[in-house]
């Protein structure tokens, strides 16, 4: 299909409104909101359905040395629900492989600050390996309804889509699976300034967003303890050796204990100089 032209009328949009507008909870949106995502199989035979549109997006950020994130990872490979499309995104630039693209999405569009991190439909997020688990619940229980997009077209690296979405913000990622990831982001590409896109790959999976920052809601009850702090932040904690919340109460303590002998002499000679005063 790579080499081909691809013309796709999408059928299901039909049954939607053209007309683009804000999905997810009524008032969990600061700026910006997802409203339609579309995916193309770029391995699918002409003859196949090459252009879906999932209930639900998945976007995974994870680091090469993040500890905890390994678990989440083979959850999401072992991940069996065809409605919802996963990304996984490497925002650190201390990994071998990541992508400007997913730093920028992982800070400013949504705020992060820690790995590893799941965001669900741009409204809800599961942090570490725990509430990670209560995936599956939320997807059972979250239809985002997204709309759009009425007509998508490839000839080879470019790539035209149709539809009501003026002033939005379009993201394509180009991604690939292997033994220990699902639909890793290789590649960026922003449509709003270049209809060229990368096609090594196995899918693009094309984001449409109202532009500006996202907020996200905890879509768990469970506490993220084994969430890893300021993993995303400049400068602070994109170490393979990151500190947890536990060793810094620890440090701190020490810290305490130690000043603790110099704080009291400290205020002995205080005393004793208010008595001379006084005499």
């Amino acid at each position: 299909m790579r080499g081909s032209t691809l013309t796709c009328l999408l059928s299901i949009v039909l049954f939607f409104p053209v007309l683009a507008g804000a999905h997810g909870l009524e008032g969990m949106h600061s700026e910006g909101y997802i409203v339609d995502v579309i995916v193309i199989d770029l391995e699918c035979d002409e003859n196949e359905t090459c252009v879906s549109r999932p209930n639900n997006v998945v976007e995974y950020f994870g680091t090469d040395w993040c500890e905890e994130c390994p678990q989440v990872e083979q959850q999401l490979s072992n991940f069996s629900n065809n409605d919802s499309v996963i990304i996984s995104h490497r925002p650190s630039p201390l990994d071998d492989f990541w992508l400007q693209g997913s730093r920028d999405r992982f800070l400013e569009v949504y705020g992060l600050w820690g790995y590893p991190t799941l965001a669900i439909d741009g409204h809800y997020i599961l942090a570490g390996p725990t509430q990670s688990q209560e995936l599956g619940r939320l997807l059972s229980e979250s239809v985002s309804n997204y709309s759009g997009v009425t007509n998508v077209s490839l000839d080879n690296n470019s790539l035209q889509i149709e539809g009501n979405f003026s002033e939005l913000h379009i993201d394509v990622w180009t991604v690939y699976s292997n033994d220990n990831l699902t639909n890793i982001a290789a590649a960026h590409s922003n449509l709003s300034e270049s209809n060229n896109v990368s096609i090594d790959g196995e899918k693009l999976i094309i984001v449409i967003s109202n532009p500006g920052y996202i907020a996200l809601v905890s879509g768990s009850t469970l506490p993220a303890n084994d969430y890893t702090p300021d993993g995303g932040l400049d400068g602070l904690g994109e170490e393979g050796n990151s500190v947890q919340g536990s060793t810094i109460i620890i440090i701190t303590v020490l810290l305490l204990m130690i000043s603790l002998p110099a704080t009291l002499q400290l205020i002995e000679i205080m005393r004793n100089n208010n008595q001379l005063e006084e005499e």
